[in-house]
């Protein structure tokens, strides 16, 4: 007779599914990035500019309540800012379905667009905390030994970066655009907004998502989590080093740049061109402004985006990473 009782026991407990699995995974990962006080402090630097534009949103939202504060500041302006000021107003008093749409457009553009900044940065805090330091400690086989795929991980690891992409961009734009709304003078600011949030929605999406894959690729590349660091830091610097000397013919080099691939799907989704022309054909007073702004450093957000080119750079980008990351990821 056996000392030890080997007989099969039915496991009565519950039982977690896949998904469970995969969110272990990531939120491993999401809680050892977050243990660096810099992850701390760059989340809340996204969510203190998250505050300047609701802030921003607000005050446009009083521009239409005449008892307002910001009203009352009108009249402290000089003549030709006071024109200004009371063009905007009655354009956003008598066509706010137009007005609002295109006004919150422009401004979530540049939102979006410059708050992708901090979520390059975050990239540099959490990319040694994806696959770098698994296959440091060979933590792959342990992976591998338990009930999970490669997929599985890849997925974990994914949510990962996407997770602490969501806290530090996509999350403090969704809220500015619901605070803005809901501090508006009219509830219909909501669904005359609707497009911006779309807008906004797929762009972030999109480029967090390519951010992520991208990010996961260059994690794979070494076991030591400061040369991951800096090959992301080289990616990103390098490439907009590229996209200076790209200027004029050599044009097809700027692609080399994942920042200009993703001004470029912004530039797209956005449609500024368009909005800016209708501001312009609905206010009169916005023809002189604009033509001046074709001809400054914001005249390029006119172009027409090369999206073409951009597809193909970034599918590139992406399955390279995608290759790399099911090379290096192997149990041994």
């Amino acid at each position: 007779m056996s000392l030890h009782d080997v007989s099969y026991q039915h496991w009565d407990g519950s039982h977690a599914g896949i998904w469970t699995r995969r969110w272990v995974i990531a939120s491993n990962g999401l809680r050892s990035c977050l243990a660096n006080k810099w992850a701390r402090h760059l989340i809340l630097v996204a969510w203190m500019l998250c505050l300047v534009q609701v802030a921003i949103l607000f005050g446009l939202g009083q521009l239409l309540v005449e008892e307002s504060l910001v009203y009352g500041l009108i009249g402290q302006l000089d003549s030709q800012g006071r024109v200004f000021v009371s063009g905007l107003v009655n354009w956003l008093a008598e066509h706010p379905e137009i007005s609002v749409r295109t006004t919150y457009n422009i401004l979530f553009f540049f939102f979006a667009t410059y708050a992708r900044f901090l979520a390059m940065v975050a990239v540099v805090l959490v990319i040694p905390h994806l696959i770098t330091r698994d296959l440091s400690s060979r933590a792959i086989i342990i992976y591998s030994s338990k009930a999970v795929t490669r997929f599985d991980y890849f997925v974990g690891k994914f949510g990962t970066v996407f997770g602490l992409l969501c806290l530090i961009w996509l999350g403090p734009l969704l809220t500015a655009w619901i605070a803005g709304n809901a501090l508006s003078s009219d509830w219909h600011f909501f669904w005359h907004s609707r497009s911006a949030l779309f807008n906004l929605l797929t762009y972030v999406l999109t480029a967090m998502t390519v951010l992520s894959l991208v990010s996961m690729g260059l994690s794979s590349l070494s076991h030591k989590p400061r040369a991951t660091t800096i090959y992301w830091v080289v990616f990103w610097f390098a490439g907009n080093a590229i996209r200076g000397i790209g200027e004029g013919d050599r044009s097809w080099l700027r692609h080399f740049s994942v920042s200009f691939d993703l001004d470029q799907i912004s530039r797209a989704i956005f449609d500024l061109g368009t909005e800016l022309k209708l501001a312009e054909e609905n206010v009169p007073l916005f023809g002189s402004m604009l033509s001046g702004l074709r001809r400054s450093s914001f005249g390029e957000l006119f172009d027409r985006p090369d999206l073409t080119g951009t597809a193909i750079a970034l599918a590139i980008m992406v399955g390279l990473a995608v290759f790399v990351m099911n090379l290096r990821v192997k149990p041994e």
